[in-house]
């Protein structure tokens, strides 16, 4: 029997949206509910980094949202008074936006809702889920208001008090942090740059000072443990007047909030056929702005793959590889994360060695190069690939270089998989992967990237050959000579090899999309 919809997605936060997006612009059929009433009025967080681009890029949006934000270009790290050190972020290489910026998640989130109208989805604010039966061939959910919903899959994006996390019984396990902090966001007469981000780590707590679009500054700060906050702003104002080495007066609020923040990991992200996503799973410190960031990547690394498998291109195994890849990014955000905010708080002589290091990584320059990749995921190595080819890693992510009169990630456009053919011999590399006749270029595009005309001519199964004159682009991408190469829709290398590694080779078929079966009937009411 058809489903009355392929995916439910529980919750239209930048996660929530980031999926609904993917899937319908793959031809899924999505309902998307939140329990709020209307979108959400607050700034939130800010901070996007070049691999969260790169997925609202492939969304169709990355340069609206890139032009939105303030390009951040330096990082300073202040001990009380005295600043130890700043981080330029010099331009990421490969990636068409190579800084992170600043903007608030609501302006993020009116962008991603844009993308879901125009591809057919609506939101059902004020929708709230009361119960879900989780079964081998789908899931039935239940709202407060009554109705019943049929779904191949649950998405649950809703946060960190997640009702879907309950009602699949998923442990959320972890630690509260002692402090409180505070935030005001607005107009500041100030010294501090408006492109730059400071952390200002004092006596009694940290004190993060960040611009904003339209000139408007955030200032976060922790408050030490058991005092009360009766007055967010006059908080601010204190703690400023305490800790701020700069002149930083604020002139209008617009906006302030109270919170807790904690680090908690749930201990699956896949039940049947119910998925966690974004906070709902993983929740930390703001410290590197790596929250928002994590939640779309899981969101698109889920959406093409549930799209593949409802499709049928897809092995349904493919799920399960992205509950393990999605875990161990989501443990090591929480670790960094936990590690920035205890290296906030230190104080004594552990403060005194934190200051040290500080000073020798940015004098030393190791700081300038190894922390913005970093903290961008440029450089992250998602486990279970096989052995590299090259400098091809399965499970690293592409660099985005010139290929042809555009980039690489332009052939990831239409949403499927890309195979790069890095040989002469094109036919020959196609009948040793068992492809003939013509792709779908809706699940695999094949770009041949030859040094002159392909021996044998050019298969139809090639969508398109790049001739590659003195082998830049095989020295960009580090391939070696015969190579053939398999990318993700996300990015990431799924299988690599060179024509005489056979073992290569058949990992990389097993990992080819089929051909896609036909969609299910759409669902007709009684």
């Amino acid at each position: 029997m058809a489903k009355e919809t392929e995916v439910l997605v529980v919750g239209a936060g930048p996660t929530g949206l980031t999926l609904a997006a993917g899937l319908l612009r793959r031809g899924i059929r999505v309902r998307i509910i939140d329990q709020a009433a209307r979108s959400n009025p607050h700034s939130k967080a800010v901070t996007l980094w070049p691999r969260a681009i790169e997925v609202f890029d492939a969304l169709g949006v990355g340069d609206r949202i890139f032009g939105m934000g303030v390009k951040l270009s330096a990082t300073s790290y202040w001990t009380r008074d005295r600043q130890i050190g700043r981080v330029p972020l010099r331009p990421l290489q490969h990636t068409r936006y190579p800084v992170p910026i600043s903007l608030p998640q609501n302006q993020t989130e009116a962008v991603l809702r844009d993308v879901v109208t125009e591809a057919g989805g609506r939101i059902e604010f004020g929708r709230r889920l009361a119960s879900l039966e989780n079964g081998p061939d789908g899931v039935v959910a239940t709202l407060e208001d009554g109705e019943t919903i049929s779904a191949s899959w649950l998405v649950g994006c809703d946060g960190a008090h997640s009702t879907v996390r309950d009602q699949v019984g998923v442990r959320f396990e972890g630690e509260t942090y002692p402090q409180s902090f505070v935030l005001v966001d607005g107009e500041y007469d100030t010294e501090y740059v408006h492109d730059e981000s400071y952390y200002v780590m004092g006596r009694t707590g940290v004190m993060v000072v960040v611009g904003l679009p339209g000139g408007l500054y955030r200032v976060f700060a922790s408050v030490p443990p058991g005092q009360k906050v009766e007055d967010v702003e006059k908080t601010v104002e204190a703690i400023i007047e305490e800790r701020s080495p700069l002149r930083l007066r604020q002139t209008k609020s617009a906006g302030s909030g109270l919170f807790q923040i904690h680090r908690k990991l749930a201990d699956r992200m896949r039940v049947g056929r119910v998925l966690l996503a974004g906070d709902a799973a993983h929740i930390h410190s703001p410290a590197g702005g790596l929250g928002m960031n994590t939640g779309v990547q899981d969101a698109y690394s889920a959406a093409w793959r549930l799209a593949g498998v409802l499709r049928g291109s897809l092995d349904a195994s493919q799920i399960d590889e992205w509950e393990r890849e999605r875990l161990f990014v989501a443990r090591g955000v929480v670790t960094e994360a936990d590690r920035q905010t205890q290296m906030w708080m230190m104080q004594g002589w552990q403060r005194q060695v934190r200051d040290a290091l500080i000073r020798v990584g940015i004098g030393s320059g190791v700081l300038e190069r190894v922390m913005p990749p970093r903290m961008a995921q440029m450089t992250l190595v998602l486990p279970g690939g096989d052995k590299a080819t090259g400098r091809l890693r399965p499970g690293a992510r592409i660099p985005d270089v010139a290929l042809g009169p555009d980039r690489l990630y332009s052939r990831l456009s239409g949403g499927g998989h890309l195979l790069l053919l890095f040989t002469d011999e094109v036919a020959a590399a196609l009948k040793a992967l068992g492809i003939e006749g013509k792709t779908d270029p809706d699940l695999l595009r094949v770009v041949a990237v030859t040094s002159g005309a392909p021996r044998g001519g050019v298969p139809e199964a090639v969508s398109e050959t790049v001739t590659d004159v003195g082998g830049r682009i095989r020295r960009a991408l580090g391939a070696p000579s015969g190579a053939v190469c398999l990318v993700r829709p996300d990015t990431v290398i799924a299988a690599a090899a060179v024509a005489s590694d056979e073992t290569g080779r058949a990992a990389l078929r097993s990992r080819l999309p089929r051909p896609a079966a036909t969609p299910e009937p759409e669902y007709q009411a009684d």
